[in-house]
């Protein structure tokens, strides 16, 4: 009688949200991105602040992912990348092995300024999270698996801009136009950003 009793009050205090099940609706996934490179990333579509960065040998780890079906987005490197769906158990590891392997879709990202502002501090995210890919001449290549993922392009003193990029199977280029100069924070132009070479910054904003 003792134990019946101290089981419906364990089921009772569950019921009454008195015991912490939260761990329970989580999970961790693990797995190894084959041949990584510096720039290599790891994250779930469905919730993209788990991501992660592989170490040199591409191990990687994201946690406290929400139970269920979701979505891993694998960007291994400028030419290969790829989806692919993990079931995640509350409390449990899944373990995938390897992953990155499959060949994307390469992508050149440019970065257009109103009046040649310099573009070298633009950030790119994808799915919100930032690469860690240095802008060169304003530009940055990778590959993206095929399908739509939101991608945004920020620039201190220029603002930002953000686009649903979609593709298939061709080699695509995507220019990301940032606003004209307004003297508003955020959008004063050149003197946040400066001028390219040869250039002189103007009070309006903008390098003649």
């Amino acid at each position: 009688m003792r134990a019946l009793s101290l089981t419906v009050l364990a089921l009772h205090v569950a019921a009454c949200g008195g015991l912490d099940n939260t761990p329970l609706r989580f999970g961790v996934i693990r797995g190894v991105v084959k041949e990584p490179t510096a720039d290599s990333l790891v994250f779930v579509e469905e919730a993209p602040t788990r991501h992660s960065r592989p170490g040199a040998d591409g191990r990687f780890e994201l946690t406290s992912v929400p139970q269920g079906e979701v979505t891993l987005v694998v960007l291994a490197s400028p030419l290969r990348a790829e989806r692919q769906r993990v079931s995640v158990g509350g409390a449990m590891v899944a373990e995938l092995g390897s992953v990155g392997a499959a060949a994307g879709v390469p992508v050149e990202f440019e970065v257009s300024v109103p009046s040649r502002q310099r573009r070298e501090g633009a950030v790119f995210e994808v799915a919100g999270v930032p690469l860690s890919q240095r802008v060169e001449r304003g530009e940055v290549q990778l590959a993206l698996p095929s399908g739509c993922l939101p991608v945004r392009v920020s620039l201190r003193g220029l603002g930002d801009v953000e686009r649903e990029v979609c593709v298939e199977r061709e080699r695509r280029e995507v220019r990301f136009a940032l606003p004209p100069p307004d003297g508003s924070p955020g959008r004063e132009g050149c003197p946040v950003t400066g001028c390219d070479d040869g250039y002189t910054c103007r009070s309006s904003g903008a390098c003649e």
